[in-house]
Protein backbone atom coordinates (compact mmCIF):
# COMPACT_ATOMS: atom_id res chain seq x y z
CA UNK A 1 0.00 0.00 0.00
CA UNK A 2 1.68 3.23 -1.13
CA UNK A 3 1.21 6.70 0.26
CA UNK A 4 -0.51 8.36 -2.69
CA UNK A 5 -3.21 11.03 -2.53
CA UNK A 6 -6.84 10.12 -3.06
CA UNK A 7 -8.53 11.29 -6.23
CA UNK A 8 -9.56 14.94 -6.04
CA UNK A 9 -7.49 15.76 -2.95
CA UNK A 10 -3.98 16.98 -2.16
CA UNK A 11 -3.75 14.85 0.98
CA UNK A 12 -3.03 11.24 1.74
CA UNK A 13 -5.39 9.37 4.05
CA UNK A 14 -3.35 7.65 6.75
CA UNK A 15 -6.06 5.15 7.69
CA UNK A 16 -4.74 1.62 7.32
CA UNK A 17 -1.22 2.78 6.40
CA UNK A 18 1.66 1.02 8.11
CA UNK A 19 3.89 3.72 9.56
CA UNK A 20 7.11 2.88 11.40
CA UNK A 21 8.18 5.30 14.14
CA UNK A 22 11.73 5.19 15.47
CA UNK A 23 12.46 6.55 18.92
CA UNK A 24 8.96 5.36 19.76
CA UNK A 25 9.48 5.58 23.53
CA UNK A 26 10.73 9.15 23.38
CA UNK A 27 9.20 12.51 24.23
CA UNK A 28 8.10 13.55 20.73
CA UNK A 29 6.78 10.07 19.93
CA UNK A 30 4.55 10.16 23.00
CA UNK A 31 2.69 13.07 21.37
CA UNK A 32 2.93 11.90 17.76
CA UNK A 33 1.79 8.28 18.06
CA UNK A 34 -1.67 9.11 19.51
CA UNK A 35 -2.21 11.43 16.53
CA UNK A 36 -1.35 8.67 14.06
CA UNK A 37 -3.57 6.16 15.86
CA UNK A 38 -6.45 8.65 15.89
CA UNK A 39 -6.21 8.67 12.08
CA UNK A 40 -6.44 4.85 12.10
CA UNK A 41 -2.85 4.43 10.96
CA UNK A 42 -1.18 1.13 11.84
CA UNK A 43 1.81 2.22 13.91
CA UNK A 44 4.92 0.07 14.07
CA UNK A 45 6.94 1.24 17.06
CA UNK A 46 10.68 0.71 16.61
CA UNK A 47 12.36 0.46 20.02
CA UNK A 48 15.72 -0.60 21.39
CA UNK A 49 16.06 -4.28 22.31
CA UNK A 50 15.18 -4.91 25.94
CA UNK A 51 13.06 -1.77 26.37
CA UNK A 52 9.59 -2.14 27.87
CA UNK A 53 7.13 -1.20 25.12
CA UNK A 54 4.07 -2.82 26.69
CA UNK A 55 2.31 0.56 27.02
CA UNK A 56 2.60 1.08 23.26
CA UNK A 57 1.23 -2.42 22.66
CA UNK A 58 -1.78 -1.58 24.81
CA UNK A 59 -2.35 1.52 22.71
CA UNK A 60 -2.49 -0.65 19.59
CA UNK A 61 1.04 -0.42 18.21
CA UNK A 62 3.07 -3.28 16.79
CA UNK A 63 6.56 -3.51 18.28
CA UNK A 64 9.84 -4.14 16.52
CA UNK A 65 13.14 -4.24 18.38
CA UNK A 66 16.06 -2.59 16.59
CA UNK A 67 19.44 -1.22 17.63
CA UNK A 68 19.66 1.83 15.37
CA UNK A 69 23.09 2.68 16.75
CA UNK A 70 24.54 -0.49 15.19
CA UNK A 71 26.88 -0.05 12.28
CA UNK A 72 24.43 -1.47 9.75
CA UNK A 73 20.66 -1.12 9.67
CA UNK A 74 18.46 -4.00 8.52
CA UNK A 75 15.69 -3.73 5.99
CA UNK A 76 13.69 -6.25 8.06
CA UNK A 77 13.14 -3.50 10.62
CA UNK A 78 10.95 -1.69 8.09
CA UNK A 79 9.60 -4.59 6.02
CA UNK A 80 5.97 -4.08 5.05
CA UNK A 81 5.94 -0.41 6.05
CA UNK A 82 4.33 2.22 3.85
CA UNK A 83 6.20 5.06 5.51
CA UNK A 84 8.54 5.89 8.36
CA UNK A 85 8.98 8.74 10.81
CA UNK A 86 12.53 8.89 12.13
CA UNK A 87 12.77 10.54 15.57
CA UNK A 88 15.88 8.82 16.89
CA UNK A 89 18.54 11.22 15.62
CA UNK A 90 19.06 12.36 12.05
CA UNK A 91 22.76 11.49 12.15
CA UNK A 92 21.68 7.82 11.99
CA UNK A 93 20.17 8.44 8.55
CA UNK A 94 23.54 7.52 7.03
CA UNK A 95 22.88 3.85 7.85
CA UNK A 96 19.09 4.02 8.07
CA UNK A 97 18.36 5.25 4.54
CA UNK A 98 19.68 2.10 2.78
CA UNK A 99 17.50 -0.07 5.04
CA UNK A 100 14.41 2.01 4.24
CA UNK A 101 15.16 1.85 0.52
CA UNK A 102 15.68 -1.91 0.62
CA UNK A 103 12.42 -2.38 2.55
CA UNK A 104 10.49 -0.37 -0.03
CA UNK A 105 9.26 2.18 2.51
CA UNK A 106 9.69 5.07 0.10
CA UNK A 107 7.93 7.77 2.15
CA UNK A 108 9.91 9.03 5.13
CA UNK A 109 9.83 12.03 7.43
CA UNK A 110 13.12 12.75 9.20
CA UNK A 111 13.06 14.95 12.29
CA UNK A 112 16.42 16.62 12.71
CA UNK A 113 17.44 19.81 14.47
CA UNK A 114 17.95 23.50 13.80
CA UNK A 115 21.34 22.90 15.39
CA UNK A 116 22.72 22.22 11.90
CA UNK A 117 22.84 25.99 11.40
CA UNK A 118 25.51 26.55 14.03
CA UNK A 119 28.70 28.24 12.85
CA UNK A 120 30.68 26.68 15.68
CA UNK A 121 32.89 23.65 15.29
CA UNK A 122 30.63 20.80 16.34
CA UNK A 123 30.99 17.08 15.74
CA UNK A 124 27.30 16.67 16.54
CA UNK A 125 26.23 19.25 13.96
CA UNK A 126 28.60 17.75 11.38
CA UNK A 127 27.05 14.31 11.93
CA UNK A 128 23.57 15.78 11.46
CA UNK A 129 24.67 17.44 8.22
CA UNK A 130 26.04 14.14 6.92
CA UNK A 131 22.74 12.51 7.76
CA UNK A 132 20.81 15.19 5.87
CA UNK A 133 23.14 14.85 2.86
CA UNK A 134 22.53 11.08 2.75
CA UNK A 135 18.77 11.68 2.82
CA UNK A 136 18.91 14.16 -0.09
CA UNK A 137 20.76 11.75 -2.35
CA UNK A 138 18.38 8.86 -1.58
CA UNK A 139 15.52 7.54 -3.70
CA UNK A 140 13.06 8.15 -0.85
CA UNK A 141 10.18 10.60 -0.95
CA UNK A 142 11.72 12.32 2.03
CA UNK A 143 10.86 15.33 4.15
CA UNK A 144 13.31 16.90 6.60
CA UNK A 145 11.90 18.83 9.55
CA UNK A 146 14.26 20.92 11.69
CA UNK A 147 12.62 21.82 15.00
CA UNK A 148 14.09 24.46 17.26
CA UNK A 149 14.14 23.96 21.03
CA UNK A 150 11.25 21.58 21.81
CA UNK A 151 9.15 22.10 24.93
CA UNK A 152 5.64 21.40 26.11
CA UNK A 153 5.53 19.05 29.10
CA UNK A 154 7.49 18.12 32.24
CA UNK A 155 9.16 15.43 30.10
CA UNK A 156 10.98 17.91 27.87
CA UNK A 157 14.69 18.40 28.45
CA UNK A 158 14.67 22.13 27.89
CA UNK A 159 12.16 24.47 29.49
CA UNK A 160 11.01 22.00 32.14
CA UNK A 161 14.44 22.47 33.73
CA UNK A 162 13.99 26.24 33.66
CA UNK A 163 10.54 26.01 35.24
CA UNK A 164 11.83 23.79 38.03
CA UNK A 165 14.66 26.23 38.68
CA UNK A 166 12.30 29.20 38.82
CA UNK A 167 10.06 27.33 41.28
CA UNK A 168 13.01 27.01 43.66
CA UNK A 169 15.00 30.20 43.08
CA UNK A 170 14.03 33.83 42.34
CA UNK A 171 17.37 34.50 40.62
CA UNK A 172 18.06 33.38 37.04
CA UNK A 173 21.60 33.65 35.67
CA UNK A 174 21.45 34.98 32.10
CA UNK A 175 24.64 34.33 30.10
CA UNK A 176 25.44 37.07 27.64
CA UNK A 177 22.73 39.38 28.94
CA UNK A 178 19.84 37.39 27.48
CA UNK A 179 19.65 39.28 24.18
CA UNK A 180 20.00 36.32 21.82
CA UNK A 181 16.83 35.34 19.94
CA UNK A 182 15.12 32.05 20.81
CA UNK A 183 12.18 30.45 18.99
CA UNK A 184 10.96 27.37 20.92
CA UNK A 185 8.37 25.05 19.39
CA UNK A 186 5.68 23.24 21.37
CA UNK A 187 5.84 19.46 21.02
CA UNK A 188 2.18 19.29 19.94
CA UNK A 189 2.82 21.78 17.13
CA UNK A 190 5.82 19.74 16.00
CA UNK A 191 3.70 16.56 16.07
CA UNK A 192 1.05 18.25 13.93
CA UNK A 193 3.74 19.24 11.42
CA UNK A 194 4.99 15.64 11.20
CA UNK A 195 1.49 14.35 10.50
CA UNK A 196 0.94 17.10 7.91
CA UNK A 197 4.18 16.14 6.17
CA UNK A 198 2.99 12.53 5.91
CA UNK A 199 -0.41 13.60 4.60
CA UNK A 200 0.74 16.19 2.05
CA UNK A 201 2.68 15.06 -1.02
CA UNK A 202 3.75 18.67 -1.62
CA UNK A 203 6.25 18.22 1.22
CA UNK A 204 8.08 15.40 -0.57
CA UNK A 205 11.81 16.13 -1.05
CA UNK A 206 11.54 19.40 0.83
CA UNK A 207 12.99 20.76 4.06
CA UNK A 208 11.24 22.87 6.70
CA UNK A 209 12.26 24.76 9.81
CA UNK A 210 9.74 24.15 12.59
CA UNK A 211 9.63 26.72 15.40
CA UNK A 212 7.41 29.06 17.35
CA UNK A 213 5.55 31.92 15.64
CA UNK A 214 8.28 34.48 16.28
CA UNK A 215 11.70 34.80 17.91
CA UNK A 216 11.98 36.24 21.42
CA UNK A 217 15.06 37.27 23.43
CA UNK A 218 16.29 34.77 26.02
CA UNK A 219 15.58 37.27 28.81
CA UNK A 220 11.96 37.59 27.67
CA UNK A 221 11.66 33.80 27.54
CA UNK A 222 12.76 33.56 31.17
CA UNK A 223 10.42 36.35 32.29
CA UNK A 224 7.48 34.74 30.45
CA UNK A 225 8.29 31.39 32.11
CA UNK A 226 8.31 33.01 35.55
CA UNK A 227 5.01 34.73 34.75
CA UNK A 228 3.51 31.33 33.88
CA UNK A 229 4.46 30.17 37.38
CA UNK A 230 3.21 33.40 38.93
CA UNK A 231 6.69 33.98 40.29
CA UNK A 232 8.95 37.02 40.34
CA UNK A 233 12.46 36.58 39.03
CA UNK A 234 15.60 38.67 39.04
CA UNK A 235 17.74 38.30 35.94
CA UNK A 236 21.45 38.15 36.74
CA UNK A 237 23.57 38.85 33.64
CA UNK A 238 26.80 36.87 33.59
CA UNK A 239 29.58 36.89 30.96
CA UNK A 240 29.81 33.86 28.70
CA UNK A 241 33.59 33.46 29.04
CA UNK A 242 33.66 32.24 32.65
CA UNK A 243 30.62 30.00 32.12
CA UNK A 244 32.32 28.40 29.12
CA UNK A 245 35.50 27.85 31.16
CA UNK A 246 33.50 26.15 33.94
CA UNK A 247 31.69 23.94 31.41
CA UNK A 248 34.99 22.92 29.80
CA UNK A 249 36.58 22.22 33.17
CA UNK A 250 33.60 20.16 34.28
CA UNK A 251 33.78 18.08 31.11
CA UNK A 252 37.53 17.58 31.49
CA UNK A 253 37.11 16.33 35.06
CA UNK A 254 33.88 14.47 34.26
CA UNK A 255 31.91 16.57 36.73
CA UNK A 256 28.16 16.91 36.01
CA UNK A 257 27.24 20.32 34.57
CA UNK A 258 23.81 21.33 33.18
CA UNK A 259 25.11 22.48 29.78
CA UNK A 260 27.98 21.54 27.49
CA UNK A 261 30.71 24.00 26.42
CA UNK A 262 29.18 24.04 22.94
CA UNK A 263 25.75 24.88 24.33
CA UNK A 264 27.25 27.81 26.24
CA UNK A 265 28.80 29.26 23.08
CA UNK A 266 25.58 28.72 21.17
CA UNK A 267 23.89 31.14 23.57
CA UNK A 268 25.50 33.85 21.44
CA UNK A 269 23.94 32.47 18.23
CA UNK A 270 20.48 33.58 17.17
CA UNK A 271 17.99 30.69 17.03
CA UNK A 272 15.58 32.62 14.78
CA UNK A 273 14.39 30.68 11.71
CA UNK A 274 11.90 31.22 8.90
CA UNK A 275 8.74 29.11 9.24
CA UNK A 276 7.01 30.64 6.18
CA UNK A 277 7.49 27.49 4.01
CA UNK A 278 6.00 25.31 6.78
CA UNK A 279 3.04 27.68 7.13
CA UNK A 280 2.48 27.47 3.35
CA UNK A 281 2.86 23.74 2.73
CA UNK A 282 1.91 22.21 6.08
CA UNK A 283 -0.64 24.74 7.38
CA UNK A 284 1.74 25.10 10.29
CA UNK A 285 0.26 27.52 12.83
CA UNK A 286 2.23 27.27 16.09
CA UNK A 287 0.91 28.60 19.38
CA UNK A 288 2.49 31.59 21.08
CA UNK A 289 5.23 30.93 23.60
CA UNK A 290 3.12 32.52 26.33
CA UNK A 291 0.26 30.07 25.74
CA UNK A 292 2.58 27.09 25.47
CA UNK A 293 4.64 27.76 28.58
CA UNK A 294 1.54 28.48 30.67
CA UNK A 295 0.14 25.07 29.73
CA UNK A 296 3.44 23.40 30.62
CA UNK A 297 3.59 25.21 33.96
CA UNK A 298 0.07 24.04 34.80
CA UNK A 299 0.96 20.45 33.93
CA UNK A 300 4.17 20.62 35.95
CA UNK A 301 2.29 21.80 39.01
CA UNK A 302 -0.47 19.22 38.59
CA UNK A 303 2.08 16.40 38.82
CA UNK A 304 3.37 17.57 42.21
CA UNK A 305 1.79 17.18 45.65
CA UNK A 306 0.56 20.32 47.41
CA UNK A 307 3.09 22.16 49.56
CA UNK A 308 3.44 20.67 53.00
CA UNK A 309 2.25 17.25 51.87
CA UNK A 310 4.39 14.34 50.82
CA UNK A 311 3.12 11.64 48.46
CA UNK A 312 1.18 9.14 50.55
CA UNK A 313 1.51 11.26 53.68
CA UNK A 314 -1.15 12.94 55.81
CA UNK A 315 -2.92 16.11 54.75
CA UNK A 316 -1.46 19.33 56.16
CA UNK A 317 -3.28 20.69 59.23
CA UNK A 318 -4.71 24.19 58.94
CA UNK A 319 -3.88 26.50 61.81
CA UNK A 320 -5.93 29.49 62.92
CA UNK A 321 -4.87 32.85 64.30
Amino acid sequence: MSLTPSAGTDRVALAGRRIAVTGALGFVASHLIPRLLSRSARVIAVVRPGRDASALEREGCSIRAADLSAGEARDAWFAGCDAAVHLAGIAQAVTLVPALEAAGALRAVFVGSAGVYTRLESRGADAKRRGEARIRESSLAWTILRPSMIYGSPRDRNLARLLRWLERCPIAPVPGGGRTAQQPVHVDDLSDAIVAALERPVSSRREYDIAGPEPIPLASLILESARALERSVWLLPIPLGPVHWVARTARRWKVPFPVSPEQVLRLEESKAVDITPARRDLDFNPRSFGDGIQAEARELRSTRPPRGRQPGGPSPVARSG
